[in-house]
């Protein structure tokens, strides 16, 4: 329901039903209030005086996992992947712990997008460490703006790689998408 601009009031001129309705009833509906129907979700724009409802995704997986690969790719359990109904934009967040057990050698961890918007994971929107010494842990995490997506269901995932070699180790591996 959108907003509608009220009417301007004439001395003894009565509202009809229909006119108490759209611009008393209808509009009080439109505001902030009665849009916010979900604890933990919150309103953000879709036009002018349009208010929509949206609910943050978040999901973090305790257990560590391996891989010596380094094209990007899902652990066991994949974990760090969460659904949202977006707008035009999302604000994501990926954190983890990252090793590797080669002196020299480390980790990426990336945002892979699927669903109405399709963005493979990369090395721009990425959390990565180099070890010194072998087996030096970091614990690290990244904030990007997806700015413009395609609005509807976009599914946020982490995809992860060893960077030159070695086996990388992920643990604590974090993910949270706020829609807007």
């Amino acid at each position: 329901m959108s907003w509608t601009s009220p009417l301007t009031a004439i001395a003894n001129t009565t509202l009809t039903a229909a006119q108490w309705n759209t611009f008393l009833r209808d509009n009080m509906n439109a505001q902030g209030p009665a849009a916010a129907n979900s604890a933990g979700s919150y309103l953000v724009t879709t036009g002018l005086n349009s208010l929509i409802m949206r609910t943050p995704g978040v999901d973090y997986q305790s257990i560590s996992d391996s891989t010596n690969s380094t094209s990007f790719g899902d652990l066991d359990p994949p974990g760090g992947s969460v659904t949202v109904v977006t707008g035009v934009r999302a604000l994501v967040t990926i954190g983890c712990q990252i090793s590797n057990s080669t002196a020299g050698c480390g980790g990426r961890a990336s945002i892979d997008l699927a669903g109405d918007t399709e963005r493979p994971a990369d090395d721009i929107n990425v959390v990565g460490a180099e070890s010194g010494t072998a087996s030096d842990t970091f614990k690290l995490t990244w904030t990007t703006l997806y700015d413009p997506i395609n609005p509807g269901t976009n599914i946020f995932s982490m995809k992860y790689r060893a960077s030159i070699g070695g086996t990388a180790t992920f643990s604590g591996r974090l993910m949270m998408a706020m829609p807007f």
